[in-house]
């Protein structure tokens, strides 16, 4: 019988979670070079579940008496169900894999190191773990349990706060698959996502990116009008090749008529229309520093979700007076490219000069290397810089490219980037007006 009721511990893909969380607890806790004997992968997969199921359900201890070892992890599991700061946790876990992992290896690492010196170690356990509940039962006295209990309490404070940001974290990443028929999964970047979980600068990024929120609902899908497209609707007309069946059974004069007028039911068609990179520009100099930077660091990761929605490449590269090293994400999404992403983005800090025109000469320069065909492309700048910038050498390059410039000024004006602009938008308040008014630029 396992700890948990109805989970079935010989189950291969029971053991693999246990396991993996066990394997990722020791690579955070790098001052543990040994696990103790009840943090094992039953006990780590029955934390596991304990987050992740709607109702886990503790089994009681066996009447006859149960090994030392087990009556701790019985204890612990217990204190754990029973602590209203992992009600708290699982607002953020049910039903949510990623949310669940991160909580599960948070939990029991900051467990590990409150009771390293407090726990028996696999090769001292073995004598009493045979031993009956007699026994164990004397030698765990009640401040025992009462130390055991505090510690998981300090345990849950840790992973609190990691299950929030890994919900968040979840969240983000689902939205760069809404609308399509594959779930993106963070399940090879978990380390990864631990670490973002744990970053104050990704929580303060995502939390400005809620002020964005629903962008989805604005935007537009570019689509054209084709007999050979995909299902869009319905519409009236008198072409038979997308007549939908149930006109067929309209008398033939009836149906004669319908056709002569042109309102037959139809199926209505469309082609997605297939559009070049989508590429930001980040001006990370000095002067950004602050809200600057923050504000438009969120609408760069708004623009990330739409261009993943419309199916394109993305480009995000920081610059100062030099350009600094792009991220790419291709057409096909994938977990990885998401935490990727939040990494590149939370880690650069505001500092350095400005030169705008090296900046988009080397955007156009990225954009010739992946683009196939004659695919219209959109740069969008957001900048606060005032520099000069040579105008007929962007618009040769920009043009050369099928390439659109957007400039969003940020406090600030820049006569030459109006002129070689498609759309100049000067942004004063910082605000999410305006933060949509950019992720919605040129659609």
């Amino acid at each position: 019988m396992g700890l948990l009721r109805g989970i079935d511990y010989s189950d291969p893909p029971v053991l693999y979670r246990g396991e993996r969380i066990l394997a990722l607890v020791r690579k955070l806790a790098a001052t543990a070079t040994e696990m103790p004997e009840i943090l094992d992968t039953e006990f780590a997969a029955s934390v596991y579940y304990a987050l992740f199921l709607p109702a886990p359900i503790l089994e009681s201890p066996q009447p006859q008496g149960e090994p030392r070892k087990r009556m701790l992890q019985h204890l612990l599991l217990s204190s754990l169900l029973a602590s209203p700061r992992f009600a708290k946790i699982r607002q953020h876990t049910i039903a949510d894999l990623t949310a669940s992992t991160v909580a599960s290896a948070v939990f029991l690492e900051a467990l590990l190191q409150e009771l390293e010196h407090k726990l028996p170690r696999p090769d001292a356990g073995g004598a009493s773990a045979r031993e009956g509940a007699p026994e164990s039962q004397e030698a765990n006295t009640k401040e025992d349990d009462d130390e055991l209990k505090r510690s998981v309490e300090k345990a849950l404070d840790a992973a609190l706060d990691a299950a929030r940001q890994a919900k968040e974290i979840s969240r983000f990443a689902m939205s760069f698959s809404a609308g399509s028929a594959s779930i993106l999964t963070l399940e090879d970047s978990i380390q990864d996502v631990v670490s973002l979980a744990r970053n104050t600068d990704v929580k303060t990024l995502l939390e400005a990116l809620k002020t964005i929120e629903d962008t989805e609902t604005y935007i537009k899908r570019r689509i054209m009008r084709s007999s050979r497209g995909e299902l869009d609707g319905y519409e009236k007309g008198s072409d038979l090749e997308r007549l939908v069946p149930s006109e067929l059974v309209l008398p033939t004069e009836y149906f004669l008529v319908k056709y002569a007028e042109r309102s037959l039911l139809l199926y209505r068609k469309v082609v997605r229309q297939d559009y070049g990179p989508f590429y930001v520009l980040l001006d990370k100099s000095g002067s950004m520093m602050g809200m600057k930077m923050i504000w438009a660091k969120a609408v760069a990761l708004a623009l990330a979700q739409r261009a993943a929605r419309e199916r394109r490449e993305f480009f995000l590269r920081f610059f100062d007076s030099i350009p600094y090293p792009p991220l790419h994400i291709s057409k096909r999404i994938h977990g990885r490219d998401v935490v990727k992403l939040l990494e590149y983005v939370a880690r650069v800090r505001a500092n350095g000069g400005t030169d705008i025109s090296r900046a988009i000469l080397t955007a156009v320069e990225d954009i010739a290397s992946v683009r196939s065909g004659k695919k219209p492309s959109d740069i969008v700048l957001i900048t606060d810089g005032e520099d000069k910038i040579s105008v007929e050498l962007i618009r040769r390059s920009l043009a050369k490219v099928d390439a659109r410039l957007y400039t969003i000024m940020i406090y600030g004006n820049n006569p030459d980037l109006r002129r070689v602009s498609e759309s100049y938008m000067v942004a004063t308040k910082l605000s999410r007006e305006e933060a949509l008014k950019v992720v919605m630029i040129g659609s």
